[in-house]
């Protein structure tokens, strides 16, 4: 994308690389953006507050940032404490300058974005600048690669009917596994497994890092149609068949199926996911689901369209965007499923991201189009940009285009230096959602009414007021069998007698 076009659509180019495939674009089997929650690069920060007679929008300001691990001339990296002594140093300047400001630090997940070539190349690159990590070659080019399974340590790779392990920070290739039955789309990691459909109707597991776990094999009913999906936060994975159902499988402790949906028609597009163990599709027939992954399963709804459902589709924030393969999109809520918009928004191909209220789609007539999620409507189109190799986007505020060669180019909002993580991927929400759902809705018992003062007159018993309640070792009540009696006289010790057993 050209600077002024991206400046037109508020973006900045925040760097564009070529990746290291044999043939451009083609030899790219599968292209992944992970974000590593457990891997963050810490940085050291000025902030400086808006002035008191700022507008009530205005908020602080960064003047002054750099990261712990900036690497100084004999090669090693600041640290922390190198690095809030250059931030004092900053502080000084801007004081003379008449700012105050206060140093503080923030943590941010290091983004990866992962290649995988047909000659068995896997790169690895920091999403957010471009540049390498690290370059390997895997595995043997005569055999076919599927797509790759990519977790917090580990990185899986299907080839052939083998699976390979790499670890996700040196690239270093180390187990070879080979699979039992005929993988189909590759791998998907959830909890300490690699979840590989196979043709033979089901899913084999096979453990990641802890060495007492076995493989193991899970039959379900149909072919899987596309691959698993992973709920953010949770073990829990979906995804549907073509005998009409959508499995739901739980993978910490023992691996089992928690539940499956017989939906009104096939969902052959790969199922989203977003916190509180929620799940959203699209069959066929055009019906259309929310489902919650619960022990016993529940629709949160179901709602008809009229039109079929093939293509994946896309969560932004409380909506969810998804195309009919007509090619109109449709804007639901994920409470309710109700359509947000008063009409479909034609012409639309496939998605490449969304964030900041804006999604960004490529058109079946060519070109991609800007789309604004809130009034549904198309706010800008480029003709003349017809991204061919799709690096869908749903994990962050970044576009990534590829072009022709294999070149990738992200674009950024205007000013955003620092990457916003999606709401879905972020906090224990799944956590806390699942929780709730599993609490009684009704507690036993009188409710105070709202607002009431539970100690008024009226508004409920004190159950340590007089009369209230007996005294259950009171002198008229029953008696403490092991205290004394009305009378204050002491009780026959009931053991004292003569011995039941007759010892």
């Amino acid at each position: 994308m050209p600077p002024h076009v991206a400046s037109r659509l508020g973006l900045e180019q925040a760097w564009r690389r070529q990746m290291q495939v044999p043939a451009g674009a083609q030899s790219i089997v599968d292209q992944q953006l992970y974000v590593h929650f457990e891997d963050q690069r810490e940085y050291v920060e000025i902030v400086v507050d808006p002035p008191s007679d700022a507008d009530p929008g205005a908020t602080s300001e960064v003047m002054f940032r750099i990261p712990t691990d900036r690497i100084q001339a004999d090669g090693s990296e600041i640290g922390k404490t190198e690095a809030e002594r250059l931030a004092r140093n900053e502080n000084r300047r801007l004081k003379r300058r008449g700012m105050t400001g206060k140093i503080t630090t923030r943590n941010v997940p290091k983004i990866r974005l992962y290649t995988l070539a047909d000659d068995g190349t896997v790169e690895c690159r920091n999403a957010e600048t471009g540049e390498s990590v690290w370059l390997v070659r895997v595995g043997d080019e005569r055999l076919s690669y599927a797509k790759m399974g990519i977790g917090e340590k580990f990185l899986s790779v299907i080839n052939g009917a083998n699976l390979l392990k790499l670890d996700v920070k040196t690239g270093e290739q180390m187990q070879e596994t080979r699979t039992r039955g005929a993988p189909l789309f590759g791998s998907v990691h959830a909890e300490d497994f690699s979840l590989v459909p196979t043709i033979g109707n089901g899913v084999e597991g096979y453990p990641l890092s802890d060495p007492t776990r076995y493989p193991f094999r899970e039959m379900v009913e149909g072919l899987a149609l596309a691959p698993p999906t992973k709920a953010p936060g949770t073990t829990r994975v979906a995804w549907g068949t073509d005998a009409g159902y959508v499995f739901v499988m739980e993978l910490q402790g023992t691996p089992s199926v928690l539940f499956r949906l017989n939906t009104d028609g096939i969902v052959s597009g790969r199922i989203a996911a977003t916190s509180g163990n929620r799940f959203f599709f699209g069959s066929e027939a055009g019906q259309v689901y929310g489902v919650r992954a619960t022990r016993s399963g529940q629709v949160l709804w179901s709602r008809p369209y009229g039109e079929p459902f093939y293509n994946d589709p896309m969560i932004t924030g409380e909506v969810l965007l998804i195309r009919s393969t007509y090619g109109y999109l449709y804007a639901l809520g994920l409470d309710d499923g109700i359509s947000k918009w008063p009409y479909t928004i034609p012409n639309v191909d496939e998605f490449l991201g969304a964030f900041d209220g804006r999604a960004y789609v490529r058109l079946l007539t060519g070109g991609l189009a800007v789309i604004d999620i809130e009034a549904g409507k198309v706010v800008d189109t480029v003709y003349d940009l017809l991204p061919r190799q799709l690096l869908v986007n749903s994990q962050t505020d970044r576009l990534y285009l590829v072009s022709d060669t294999g070149a990738v180019q992200c674009l950024r909002p205007a000013g955003k230096i620092l990457p916003t993580i999606s709401d879905s991927l972020l906090g224990s929400q799944p956590e806390k959602v699942e929780k709730a759902a599993a609490e009684p809705t009704e507690p036993a018992g009188p409710q105070p009414v709202p607002g009431a003062d539970p100690f008024a007159p009226g508004a409920g018993a004190d159950p340590f007021a007089p009369g209230a309640g007996a005294d259950p070792f009171g002198a008229d009540a029953n008696k403490d069998p092991f205290g004394a009696d009305a009378g204050g006289a002491e009780m026959a010790d009931p053991f004292g007698g003569a011995d039941p057993f007759g010892n």
